[in-house]
């Protein structure tokens, strides 16, 4: 399992590095992220949202990032990029007049997401619109859904399909109705030939349709900000596609990308399940991916299994190993997904069972680990490559257990591995980082399994500083590839999740393949959006045991996955090969501009 669909970027936060300042414009095609800092010292949410454009601008490596609060604006500084993006996050926070008047004579492609666009008068917003801004949607109570649930601007209508905001009721003695209800409304000017509604939100109560997203010309205006309460079939995609348009770039490669990787694959799994698995992507000819944890540790006797196995190593399963070479026979690629995927011998917070916990996070507490630092991570990473090294594997991906782990832990996995898979949780905090090595001097690879290699990671990652300025943290899944998200991490994306039978504290809600086949099958809207998602082997049990086959060893579900994600028209991938025509591409670093608070 991983981390729930559901991102709540109202409780969760970002990341800031090192400030500079540009004092002339950039050698290289840039873009401006303008973000609300606001007077009030707690509010941290306007640098988290800075920090999910930032990240899906790692899908456009040729831009260099240039990000600052909007407090800080000087005149000019639109002009100086190709395209500029401000997310009004804070009501009514005072906007400079310098930016005010830039955004509406700039030639330049800019965007306005949310909220304070009641900062340019009526006539300027139909000057530069073609609109009026109305007022903020609220929540319906009086137009309720069959089940009882306040209704809203819910739905956003898309190239035909229809993409939808969360919106539930929280569990607990006084429920409250959780959505992102709020967005601005506005009217179209009798004289908007120009104005283009791109998207359209629509009331899932009275049916009302409003614009969602509008381009006029060089200038669009999303009427929320796109980044709370994400999932899979979430508005936050529509607006990872509208990206292209203003930036004005064509997609990176042709066709459908899937990926498919067998998760939480450990020595004890059941050897039958996986030959299963196995055998049923080879008859379909779907490449194997396997997320492999090289050491299996149940401290606490809550896996079925014999009293010598508490603590056993892939090279010591013999069974196991003629898997794995067979599987790398067939052109397997191997995935590493932690060293134990567990934390020392507690429960972390399920049973402390490898494939169950987590191991670079405190999920009891929901904060790093307290004894989080270089030297914990590389002593794990270390441990788990000596076996994995044993074994002649030295996997090119690297995937955290349960996507969550410290801004450090991210900053180093980055450094050490080629390309990481999946979803990340992301800080506000500062970093100050030596001098970038050669980028294959930190790798753990055939070449850096050595004591040499060892010190040199243990050197340079001792003089990494990390200040986390909020203890709040956000989550962010992808519908593409990122050629460097804020930690520098290039990432496959994961953004169908995976079959999930029952609810239980981990996960937020059940989920089924034809949910998944659903998104799979809007997402073909969108440029650039993969097909890709995780399968646990264990899901062959039956629905007695926690699985979905019809007998024990069942591949049925999966088949059905990767037939119908073919009948779409998704091809899945040679990671191996996308790996080695990506293997240059990556983002500048980002500069970042102060800001006074």
């Amino acid at each position: 399992m991983k981390l729930s669909a559901l991102f709540l970027a109202t409780s969760f936060s970002a990341v800031l590095l090192a400030s500079a300042l540009v004092a002339s414009p950039p050698s290289r095609k840039c873009v401006n992220i303008y973000y609300d800092q606001s007077k009030d010292s707690s509010y941290w949410m306007g640098r988290t949202y800075s920090i999910f454009v930032q990240n899906l601008m790692g899908h456009f490596p040729e831009f260099q990032q240039i990000v600052s609060p909007v407090e800080s604006y000087r005149s000019g500084q639109i002009d100086q990029c190709a395209a500029t993006i401000y997310i009004g996050s804070y009501f009514d926070n005072p906007l400079p007049r310098e930016f005010l008047e830039d955004f509406q004579k700039t030639s330049t492609q800019v965007a306005w997401l949310g909220y304070n666009i009641w900062q340019l008068p009526p006539e300027a917003q139909e000057r530069t619109f073609g609109f009026r801004y109305l007022h903020l949607s609220t929540l319906d109570k009086e137009n309720l859904t069959a089940s009882g649930e306040p209704t809203f601007f819910k739905d956003v209508l898309y190239k035909g399909e229809t993409f939808w905001k969360y919106g539930k009721f929280s569990k607990g003695p006084s429920p409250e109705f959780v959505s992102a209800f709020e967005m601005s409304l506005v009217e179209l000017s009798e004289e908007s030939f120009e104005t283009q509604i791109i998207a359209s939100a629509r009331h899932n109560g009275t049916k009302e349709e409003a614009p969602y997203i509008l381009r006029k010309e060089n200038r669009f205006y999303v009427a929320d900000v796109p980044f709370t309460f994400m999932h899979e079939a979430d508005r936050y995609l529509v607006f990872a596609d509208v990206l292209f348009d203003i930036l004005k770039e064509k997609p990176r490669h042709d066709g459908k990308y899937a990926f498919l990787r067998i998760e939480d694959i450990h020595p004890l799994v059941p050897i039958s399940y996986l030959y299963s698995v196995t055998n049923t992507l080879t008859k379909h000819q779907v490449p194997i991916n396997i997320s492999l944890i090289p050491i299996f540790f149940d401290p606490r006797g809550e896996f079925s299994r014999d009293n010598s196995q508490e603590f056993v190593t892939m090279t010591q399963v013999p069974e196991f190993m003629q898997f794995i070479k067979e599987s790398l026979d067939q052109n397997a690629n191997m995935i590493w997904h932690g060293s134990t995927h567990q934390y020392l011998r507690q429960k972390n917070p399920h049973s402390g069972v490898s494939g169950d916990d987590f191991e670079f996070w405190d999920a009891i507490n929901g904060r790093p680990l307290a004894e989080d630092s270089s030297e914990f991570v590389l002593d794990r990473l270390d441990a788990g490559f000596y076996d994995l090294e044993k074994a002649g594997i030295y996997p090119e991906i690297w995937l955290t257990p349960h996507y969550q782990a410290s801004p450090l832990d991210y900053f180093i996995f980055a450094r050490v591995f080629p390309w990481n898979v999946g979803r990340a949780i992301y800080f506000n905090h500062t970093v100050k980082a030596p001098a970038p090595l050669s980028p294959r001097a930190l790798w753990y690879d055939k070449k850096n399994a050595n004591e040499a290699a060892q010190k040199r990671r243990s050197d340079y990652f001792k003089q990494f500083e990390v200040s986390i300025e909020s203890d709040k943290w956000s989550g962010q899944m992808f519908p593409y590839e990122i050629y460097g998200d804020v930690y520098g991490q290039r990432l496959i994306p994961e953004n169908l999740g995976n079959s999930q039978p029952t609810e239980n504290n981990h996960v937020v809600q059940p989920r089924s393949v034809r949910e998944m086949i659903a998104d799979a099958k809007r997402n073909l809207v969108l440029r650039d959006a993969w097909a890709s998602f995780f399968y646990h082997a264990q899901l062959l049990n039956t629905d007695a045991d926690g699985g979905r086959g019809r007998y024990p060893g069942d591949p049925a579900e999966l088949e059905y996955l990767l037939v119908e994600l073919k009948k779409l028209g998704y091809q899945f991938i040679d990671i191996k090969k996308f790996i080695q025509q990506n293997e240059q591409t990556i983002r500048p670093e980002p500069i970042y501009l102060s800001g006074d608070k």
